[in-house]
């Protein structure tokens, strides 16, 4: 199993620093959330830098904001399609079609998905990702509920993403939501998910705070995720997404600290099948 670093945790910053603490912290290579610094540079750079950087780039995420030329799914897609085989990338990771207006999405979701086939062929593989829940009115979007988003994969003959902190703020037990998607994994976004303080606990602060904790500083059980993992002969791989908060960016000698200890616990836990006792998180060294 390859545990692999979302550049989207830098997202705003310029992408080589993202590689370059991905390289230092031991990861076998990035997920790509493009962003304006990589799109101005071009696939061809970022691949290379990614091969200079002993990085490669094994998942291809769109930007997490809605950029020029890169807002609808007929849009997007094809262009997604393009640079993951300009990357050499093997997987292109894609949200649902968002509730507002879900009849029309799902149309220009299916429209985008049949653009990205012909672009793509038989080289690239197109994964949906579980969304998350900000605000109780999230709940009523069908794509947060996992069973809801392995039927619409099936229907589309697509692997699902299987987001850990995003199955948590369901309310959902982790194995439990992802019993519901097992079988369709193809990859997996892990980050822990933890009730902040009660000042801190709000929907637009929840990506910071809540959601996209560090593995092991959170609430979930991730040891008997990963002996799950096991149990189906999982394969795939698992790209580490945490917030810049969480990372203490500002702080890059121990960003680095702390995600090569997330890489470490993630390997330890897969060594023997989520059994192995993980080391214990940097709670002094990140205080």
């Amino acid at each position: 199993m390859s545990v692999l670093f979302s550049t989207g945790s830098l997202y705003g910053l310029p992408y080589h620093l993202a590689f370059r603490l991905a390289s230092a912290a031991g990861c076998d290579g990035v997920e790509l959330v493009l962003d304006p610094w990589s799109l101005m540079a071009g696939p061809n750079a970022v691949r290379q830098y990614g091969h200079r950087m002993a990085c490669p780039i094994r998942a291809l995420h769109p930007s997490l904001f809605g950029l020029p030329g890169w807002r609808t799914a007929p849009e997007a897609f094809p262009r997604l399609a393009e640079w993951a085989l300009a990357l050499e990338c093997p997987l292109v990771v894609v949200h649902p079609p968002r509730f507002s207006g879900l009849a029309e999405n799902i149309r220009l979701f299916d429209q985008g998905l049949a653009s990205f086939r012909r672009v793509a062929g038989e080289e690239v593989v197109i994964g949906l990702e579980n969304s998350a829940v900000f605000f109780e009115r999230d709940r009523q979007h069908p794509y947060v509920w996992p069973e809801r988003v392995a039927a619409f994969a099936l229907e589309r003959g697509m692997p699902v993403v299987f987001d850990t902190t995003h199955a948590a703020s369901t309310g959902l037990g982790l194995v439990e939501a992802y019993d519901q998607v097992a079988g369709l994994v193809r990859h997996v976004h892990l980050s822990d998910f933890r009730q902040p303080h009660a000042w801190l606990d709000r929907p637009s602060l929840d990506t910071y705070f809540k959601h996209h904790q560090l593995p092991g500083e959170g609430e979930l059980d991730l040891a008997s995720f990963f002996r799950r993992l096991e149990e189906d002969g999982y394969s795939g791989a698992v790209t580490v997404e945490v917030s810049p908060v969480a990372l203490r960016i500002w702080r890059p000698s121990l960003a680095t600290q702390l995600l090569r200890h997330s890489v470490d616990m993630v390997r330890g836990w897969r060594a023997v099948g989520g059994q192995a006792t993980p080391v214990l998180p940097l709670r002094d060294a990140a205080s």
